[in-house]
């Protein structure tokens, strides 16, 4: 197990449900985070990338993975932030994510974008979605 993924696994706990990943660029097998997530995810994120690819069917600007988190949902909502409104996209992922998340939950915010200078998203999430928890992810 590598060292990002332990201490990856340090931060998730049972009371995680979601992560949001924001990067430049769209995800390929060089993105950082994509091997410990993929890992949180049971090897699903690799595998429904690899299907894209084969399909031709890749999202350039948004993904959402479904997985589990010690018996309960787990999603990761991937964002590619080629402009600041392209940090919208977050709330689409929450539309979907609020059916199933539990309230109190932790959501993680892993931030590799250059594009988002100045925007506080743990203050600007926390205002709209009241009922969770956001804390930045650094691994």
């Amino acid at each position: 197990m590598s060292l990002d993924i332990k201490h990856l696994s340090q931060h998730i706990t049972p009371n995680t449900s979601g992560i949001i990943w924001l990067t430049d660029e769209p995800l390929d097998y060089k993105t950082p985070g994509i091997y410990e997530f993929n890992y949180l995810l049971d090897g699903m994120l690799i595998k429904g990338m690899s299907e894209n690819i084969e399909s031709k069917k890749r999202n350039e600007k948004s993904n959402f993975f479904l997985g589990k988190n010690f018996g309960n949902p787990l999603f990761i909502g991937h964002i590619v932030v080629g402009e600041k409104d392209d940090v919208q996209i977050i709330h689409n992922h929450f539309k979907v994510a609020e059916s199933f998340i539990s309230k109190d939950s932790t959501i993680f915010i892993f931030n590799r974008a250059k594009n988002t200078a100045n925007v506080n998203f743990l203050k600007d999430l926390g205002k709209k979605y009241k009922d969770y928890n956001f804390e930045n992810l650094n691994i």
